[in-house]
């Protein structure tokens, strides 16, 4: 019986379940909301010395003032990825990896749920990654309100935006978007002055250590007010190069 089932095109039609099976895991959610690990199968070739890792580490995250990780509005897997507070083993990456490195133009200004598997699977092999990178921070400036931190408006509960330049001269155009959250500021001593007084103004050099993570809201900034729409978010380390070392922003704070 299985054999004629088999002969007659059995093994077609147990192919394609095969296929739209996976086709199913890769465009569904995990528990967390967050995207999926990406399968070494459907990788595409890492960019520059960008790191291969398929299984991320899992986000970790609080409640900030009552406003729950997913937020209250907005894209919940976006805003789980925003406001996640975990430290990482971070991979040092160079500044031009993360600026090359490309994304699907679907996916612009579009929920991750209506993203295909094709473009979470590229964004997800990127997106999350703990990464470090050297630079110099140009500008800093506190955020408007958004769903992810349920539009709390207390200066404390705003996230810090900056840009991040390979040299101390770069044009916005040729920066990437580096931002700092509430719920990764727990512990610190930042100030939005401190960062101003001791490296935006005197173009200190910086090396940022976060989340690799991919902003489809703002595509009309490329190329204006950012080089990409891959970001570090959130930045969980500040380091300063002051006399040949690397010093933690901490050691400047009150």
């Amino acid at each position: 019986m299985l054999g004629r089932f088999l002969r007659k095109g059995g093994w077609t039609i147990i192919a394609l379940a095969i296929v739209g099976a996976g086709a199913y895991l890769l465009s569904g959610r995990l528990n967390s909301d967050v995207l999926l690990p990406i399968s070494s199968a459907v990788m595409a070739q890492p960019v520059g010395d960008l790191p291969v890792m398929p299984n991320k580490p899992e986000p970790g995250w609080v409640t900030l003032d009552g406003c729950p990780p997913a937020g209250n509005g907005g894209d919940t897997a976006l805003n789980l990825m925003k406001n996640r507070m975990d430290q990482g083993a971070y991979v040092p990456v160079s500044f031009e990896s993360l600026a090359t490195l490309t994304w699907p133009k679907s996916v612009e200004n579009q929920l991750v749920e209506e993203w295909s598997p094709t473009s979470r699977a590229f964004i997800g092999q990127y997106a999350g990654l703990p990464v470090s990178v050297e630079g110099y921070l140009v500008n800093i400036r506190s955020a408007a309100p958004e769903p992810a931190n349920c539009d709390l408006s207390n200066e404390t509960n705003l996230t810090w935006r900056m840009n991040l330049a390979d040299s101390p001269r770069a044009l916005r155009s040729e920066t990437l978007v580096v931002e700092s959250t509430p719920q990764a500021r727990i512990g610190h001593t930042w100030t939005m002055d401190l960062i101003r007084s001791l490296i935006v103004d005197p173009r200190a050099q910086v090396r940022i250590s976060g989340w690799l993570y991919f902003d489809p809201e703002h595509p009309q900034e490329v190329g204006r007010m950012r080089a990409s729409l891959w970001e570090i978010r959130p930045v969980m380390q500040i380091e300063v190069f002051e006399d040949g070392r690397w010093y933690a922003l901490d050691r400047y704070g009150k």
